[in-house]
């Protein structure tokens, strides 16, 4: 899905080192030079890894070095958010709980 220049990608299930490649490569893929950010949906994320993890931070840094904002959905309470906290993923990347509120700090910051 694409909203207004800020793709969207919903992901489920467990993100682990059998995965890691090809999300790799479908989040790069899904944001070109023409969007403005990337938001990545985790809320149907049952486990995430540390290759998962890696792999959040290395699309994240290479989106900024284009100059696009990546946000990312996570349910609250989560073990996915306990995760994210202990790594500090929002050290590169926006955390939201909800899509639509991804979607509008993406287009905010990409205003400024």
């Amino acid at each position: 899905m694409n909203s207004d220049g800020i793709p969207v990608v919903g992901l489920s299930g467990e993100l682990d080192i059998m995965q890691a490649p090809s999300l790799l490569q479908r989040l790069m893929a899904a944001a070109d030079n023409r969007d403005i950010g990337l938001v990545v949906d985790l809320t149907e994320v049952t486990y995430i890894d540390s290759a998962g993890v890696n792999v959040l931070f290395e699309v994240a840094e290479a989106l900024r070095q284009r100059q696009l904002e990546v946000a990312v959905v996570v349910p609250g309470g989560s073990l996915v958010e306990r995760v994210f906290t202990l790594v500090d993923l929002g050290s590169v990347a926006r955390l939201h709980r909800e899509v639509e509120a991804a979607l509008a700090d993406v287009r905010e910051v990409s205003e400024r």
